[in-house]
């Protein structure tokens, strides 16, 4: 049993020169801590801490109190055997804010937090996790703003004033893999929400020929079969009735009037000779339902995956893997956006990978498939059709060189329509090719070296190239 009392404090005060007021940068805090806890305890551990901090912030150039902070903590952690570890936190805490600051807009709050995390193996052939956690805290609807950056180095592009209405609207920029100069952020609105915000997740391993002995007829016909599943839910909502989401009422998740962003993702993965060399194959089925609430409407997506992965060594030095993949990608969201889409996707990928030598390799990979967008009253079809060869060399631990060459090739049935992002992969219509070379070099333990360089002609556009080289030394 260890009882305990700690204390933190921090005075700084930043002044102009020859001057009494003080500057935005100053601050001041004091935090009183007293703990007990009881540690391995039978594999038992748990503590408990009560927090009470001051804060103060200048206001007019004098230092003025700002809030007070109480906050609760315990803690529980079992490891006392060997199948189950597990750890819970309980938070509490309340911010009351002094009446000048609640003048400036600021608002009491009150926050709690429930943290679990367990990590299960009830039996040799079955392990799992469990995490949950669930706070409530304000919120705000989000809004996507686009940041003008270094060309280049962004992922948008503005395409205009489309519409003409002076106003850089949302459908106005363009996905790019090149060229962008502009990115993404999404920042919250001024108005804020008390919201609930959970997120919990579990995972499951099972081998299956592990149920009975190695020797048995059901373990040998089970050998080679194995499983994995993920499941993943997320909700920020404003439901008043916050057991419902805290027990886990799945009806009232994702829904249009009060959830500000959540999803539910689900994957489940077959194995069979998972980590054998020589051959395996997975099965896979993945999907993901969300809803996010933006201050331009709400955005439902629904994306799924299934597919087939196969490994084989065909001998020694020549491997292989084969991807077969249906997807489905789709997205509503408001008439004014351009992410709109009804996807569907079938692909087949096959990578042949040559190592002669340790520290070389030669590989190429060869995609085919075609991608349908039915949103258009009259649907887009993208064929498919990419071949990539590459290079690699080790060098005993110095670096590694890559090369590596790919054409990309996209027939459309129609020039009409638009064309998501998501149905293209950036790519043009026709005929695209890339070239690629990174070189890193450890000249010696304080000298690095680093060469990138990328060229690409995409249809109907002219030849792009981009190099950077660096030296680094450390001293």
């Amino acid at each position: 049993l260890k009882p305990g009392l700690e204390f933190i404090g921090e005075n700084k005060k930043d002044k102009q020169a020859n001057k009494d007021s003080l500057l935005s940068g100053s601050l001041k805090y004091n935090e009183i801590n007293p703990f007990i806890s009881l540690s391995d305890f039978y594999g038992i551990g748990i503590s408990a801490k009560y927090s009470l901090r001051d804060d103060y912030l200048p206001l007019s150039g004098l230092m003025v109190n700002e809030a007070r902070s109480i906050t609760q903590y315990y803690d529980f952690d079992y490891s006392g055997i060997r199948e189950v570890n597990s750890k819970i936190s309980l938070i509490l805490r309340q911010k009351k804010y002094s009446t000048e600051f609640k003048n400036l807009g600021q608002l009491n709050s009150e926050t709690i937090l429930i943290r679990a995390q367990n990590k299960i193996k009830p039996m040799h052939a079955l392990d799992g996790d469990l995490f949950y956690e669930v706070s409530t805290q304000k919120s705000a609807k989000l809004e996507r703003v686009f940041v003008r950056v270094e060309k280049g180095t962004g992922n948008f592009i503005y395409m205009g004033d489309l519409n003409n209405n002076g106003i850089a609207d949302e459908n106005e920029y363009d996905p790019t893999i090149y060229d962008g100069d502009y990115i993404q952020v999404t920042i919250p609105s001024d108005e804020l929400y008390p919201v609930i915000d959970l997120k919990t997740s579990t995972r499951w391993k099972i081998d299956y020929s592990k149920f009975f002995g190695e020797k048995s007829f059901p373990g040998l016909l089970l050998k080679p079969l194995s499983t994995e599943t993920i499941w993943r839910v997320e909700e920020n909502s404003r439901e008043e009735d916050y057991k419902k989401i805290y027990l886990l009422n799945f009806s009232a998740f994702q829904n249009p009037a009060k959830t500000i962003r959540g999803f539910n993702y689900l994957q489940h993965d077959v194995f069979f000779w998972e980590n054998d060399p020589e051959l395996s194959f997975r099965f896979r089925y993945s999907q993901r339902r969300s809803l996010n609430q933006f201050s331009g409407g709400i955005e439902r997506a629904y994306q799924r995956e299934r597919s087939i992965r196969i490994k084989l060594k065909m001998v020694e030095e020549i491997s292989n893997q084969t991807d077969l993949i249906n997807q489905t990608d789709n997205v509503g969201a408001p008439v004014s956006s351009n992410r709109k889409r009804l996807i569907t996707g079938n692909n087949i990928i096959t990578d042949f990978s040559y190592r002669p030598e340790r520290n070389i390799e030669v590989g190429f990979k060869i995609k085919a498939g075609r991608s349908t967008d039915l949103l258009p009253e009259n649907p887009t079809i993208i064929d498919i059709n990419s071949l990539t060869l590459r290079f690699n060399l080790s060098f005993l631990g110095k670096g590694r060189l890559r090369i590596e060459i790919e054409r990309n090739e996209l027939i459309t049935n129609t020039t009409e329509n638009f064309l998501p992002f998501e149905l293209t992969g950036g790519n043009a219509i026709g005929k695209n090719y890339f070239w690629r070379l990174n070189f890193d070099y450890r000249i010696s333990n304080n000298l690095q070296s680093t060469l990138n360089y990328d060229g690409r002609v995409k249809q109907g556009s002219q030849v792009i190239h981009n190099a950077r080289a660096e030296v680094r030394a450390y001293f």
